[in-house]
């Protein structure tokens, strides 16, 4: 019985991602399922046009469940709408706003402010700090809100508005993480602390703040708690990652998966919230275990 997931990133650009993905299929893989990915980059212009190419393909070739990631909360109602009428499970990363069978959800707001938290340990008050924001879908919109409800609970000056195009990385790269952190070096005289809203941003950000000689100024803080993040954690040069447990949430949209197709279950739109996490500190760094020793990282079969 096979399983579609609709990934949002090529493989290999986003380790996290990529991490998630491989504990999906394990999670299946343990139950008998087949997992098949498909690759609808958020980032092209065609991005919905293959993602209901793909959701057409997999329901006429029968497969059980489809996964995507809830790029746009509106989109792929129809696709999906159709899929579901004929009786493909569906679930969705993120909660978009139309129906489907289950659904996980990242507690966002929540890692932004205990991401402003940790950082505001760090500084004293009334520090300046920039933000380098996402793409604007609706779990990074929610991350940036919690960084900016964040450091004003704990008494730090944001200095620029994260959500405009100067400072958001909308490639979700690391040349956008560097692209963005350029422009506010260039508006900022000053930065006591910068919160690139996540590892591959936070990785240009640090690729900036070295060419200008800054590095040593700011203390940055990112999320997702991605191996090269970790590495530079534990070697001083970065601040912090928060580790929203990639494998943790992939296992439990595996659950979902066969909640539905093996256990057949109605779950009538269940649902449920993945671990707020924690952030990876210098200390805890030299100590934190690579993904792929934790469970086993087989090559992932494309639709």
């Amino acid at each position: 019985m096979r399983v579609l997931y609709i990934c949002p990133l090529k493989y290999g650009e986003n380790p996290s991602i990529d991490a998630m993905t491989h504990a999906i299929d394990h999670t299946l893989a343990e139950a008998g399922l087949e997992l098949r990915v498909g690759y609808a980059d958020f980032r092209d212009d065609d991005w919905l046009q293959r993602t209901n190419t793909l959701i057409e393909e997999a329901v006429a070739a029968g497969v059980r469940a489809i996964v995507f990631y809830s790029i746009d909360v509106d989109e792929p109602a129809e696709a999906v709408a159709e899929g579901r009428r004929q009786g493909v499970s569906v679930v969705a990363v993120e909660r978009p706003r139309f129906p489907v069978d289950a659904s996980l959800v990242y507690p966002n707001f929540n890692h932004g402010v205990y991401m402003a938290e940790y950082l505001a340990s760090l500084l004293p008050a009334g520090a300046k700090v920039g933000i380098d924001g996402g793409p604007g879908t609706a779990d990074d919109t929610e991350l940036v809100l919690g960084f900016v409800h964040g450091l004003q609970v704990y008494g730090l000056d944001l200095v620029n508005d994260p959500m405009d195009e100067r400072y958001r990385n909308t490639l979700d790269v690391r040349s956008g993480g560097y692209e963005k952190t350029k422009n506010l070096l260039a508006d900022f005289s000053h930065l006591d602390g910068l919160i690139p809203y996540n590892d591959e941003t936070a990785l240009g950000a640090i690729d900036a703040l070295r060419e200008t000689g800054r590095l040593g100024e700011v203390k940055t803080v990112s999320r997702n708690g991605t191996p090269n993040a970790v590495r530079l954690v534990a070697e001083g040069v970065h601040h912090g990652t928060w580790d929203l447990h990639a494998l943790g949430i992939g296992k439990q949209v595996g659950d979902l998966v066969v909640r539905l197709v093996l256990n057949e279950e109605k779950l009538d739109g269940l649902c449920v919230a993945s671990a707020i996490g924690h952030m990876i500190t210098p200390e805890l760094a030299r100590s934190w275990v690579p993904w792929d020793k934790r469970i086993p990282f087989h090559p992932l079969r494309e639709w």
